[in-house]
């Protein structure tokens, strides 16, 4: 039969739990009689053990009987859910049919933000949409295109109004790395020395 480590509330009360270790599809069904219905979570089975069901239920017995007022002792939860000395005990966890909350999650939820869906064209957060333009190539623009192009990003043109010499500077405007401010006769260094009065010496 397979075993389990288990989460199990005592009495039912969240803030009062303890790890369970090698527990039985036939213990949790016990558990639960005795604790609550919902007492037993992050169920996570780990391997099997041969066992027979008079062996199993010995071992129940021992676990959760106690001496009864009468003087007997008994498991009242035991007895109840697997009456008689010949009773079959579960051997697999999906014979309790409990529902897939009870048991440990394999994953857990990232942090990551969820990649956008890629059917997502126009990123409403819904299937679907226009997909966006593709930006005009410089040979598919027009000649007024290219030159408001031009005008927007300072590139010079008056040397010709063609359009394959638009886009050429335009081009060549892209390859050309952004110069760190060209340096004019007034940012020359200045070596300490103030100019000289050329009246000083008259």
């Amino acid at each position: 039969m397979q075993i389990a480590t288990i989460t199990l509330m005592l009495g039912g009360d969240a803030g009062n739990t303890v790890q369970k270790f090698d527990v039985t599809p036939s213990e949790i069904a016990v558990l639960r009689v005795i604790h609550g219905d919902d007492a037993v979570t992050e169920i996570q089975p780990t391997s099997n053990v041969t066992r027979t069901n008079r062996a199993e239920r010995q071992r129940l017995m021992e676990r959760y009987g106690r001496n009864q007022p009468n003087g007997q002792f008994s498991a009242p939860a035991v007895d109840m859910l697997f009456p008689g000395v010949a009773a079959r005990f579960y051997e697999t966890f999906d014979e309790l049919e409990l529902d897939e909350s009870f048991f440990k999650a394999d994953t857990r939820v990232s942090s990551k933000p969820a990649k956008p869906d890629p059917l997502d064209h126009d990123g409403d957060g819904k299937k679907g949409g226009s997909l966006p333009a593709a930006p005009k190539s410089y040979s598919a623009m027009k000649k007024q295109e290219l030159l408001d192009l031009a005008a927007s990003r300072g590139v010079d043109v008056s040397e010709s109004d063609k359009k394959d010499d638009i886009v050429a500077a335009l081009q060549l405007a892209d390859e050309a790395p952004a110069e760190a401010g060209a340096q004019t006769e007034d940012d020359e260094e200045d070596d300490g020395i103030g100019e000289i009065d050329d009246n000083l010496f008259k």
